[in-house]
């Protein structure tokens, strides 16, 4: 991989993370269009702590009320429940954690599995197809007036089930856990907003099972070509966010329905041409 490769890798990992188009289907996509043979199981985790810095620059003041009230639980845990009950950081900082819970369940039970997946452009075309379906069904979805104050644990715990089945490449986290908070009754930003919340701890996860192969040495590149991908997934993810909340709030996410099935659709044709 060059210099220039990773830097496009990194926009397309920092725009595809959190635009509902799949980040991992279009990293799988854009790597057969270089010809990168070997897979780079370090580069990924690279660019993925690149948008993790952009979702903590914009979303500074949730993570230190998170923070803030994980000390609070911390220093007062005979007291958690009624936490949990009436502070409003203590209520998200639970929702997130057990909407975090079927990703790492999945990711490490099914880990060898997944990973076979990503070498399949076939797989991820057909599961491209899926996540335009999935944002244009909830596009005719009714939409409510219920904020985060007002999140349950069952929805965090369904929104959580759907970001464990977009570990498959070609099926967008934030496309699919953006549309399941809409089923649960979010409104637009709320549901956009856990969304970007819970990728804090997906992306730790992500970073946190390749330790394995970190160590080992396996996926070894030059830390030049790593720290350009970093950057431009930093810088486009902290953009992308931007213009999702403004989408979001307008009900425009159907635009990447379109998006989707067209590429999806396309490299279908392609593989099997």
């Amino acid at each position: 991989m060059t210099a220039v490769q990773a830097i496009v890798l990194g926009v397309v990992q920092g725009l595809t993370e959190f635009l509902p188009v799949s980040s991992s289907g279009h990293l799988v996509l854009f790597s057969k269009l270089f010809s990168i043979q070997e897979s780079s199981l370090v580069f990924e985790v690279m660019v993925h702590v690149g948008t993790l810095m952009a979702v903590l620059v914009v979303f500074r003041k949730e993570v230190t009320l998170l923070i803030e009230s994980f000390f609070k639980l911390l220093r007062n845990p005979r007291a958690a429940k009624k936490l949990v009950k009436e502070d409003p950081g203590s209520r998200l900082l639970l929702a997130i954690i057990i909407g975090t819970l079927p990703a790492v369940v999945v990711a490490l039970v099914l880990k060898d599995q997944i990973e076979q997946l990503f070498s399949s452009s076939l797989f991820v075309g057909f599961m491209l197809l899926v996540t335009g379906t999935i944002l244009y069904v909830t596009d005719r979805h009714k939409v409510t007036a219920k904020g985060l104050e007002r999140l349950s644990i069952n929805d965090a715990l369904v929104i959580g089930c759907s970001q464990a089945i977009a570990i498959l490449p070609g099926i967008s986290r934030s496309g699919t856990t953006i549309a399941v908070g809409l089923f649960r009754g979010l409104d637009r930003e709320s549901a956009a907003r856990f969304s970007f919340l819970l990728s804090i701890p997906a992306i730790l996860g992500a970073l946190v099972v390749s330790v394995d192969d970190l160590l080992a040495g396996s996926s070894v590149m030059d830390f030049g070509i790593l720290a350009a991908g970093f950057v431009a997934a930093a810088l486009t993810g902290y953009l992308a966010i931007h213009f999702l909340l403004d989408l979001a709030r307008k009900g425009r996410l159907v635009w990447f329905a379109y998006y989707t099935w067209v590429v999806g659709a396309l490299v279908i044709v392609l593989h099997l041409a």
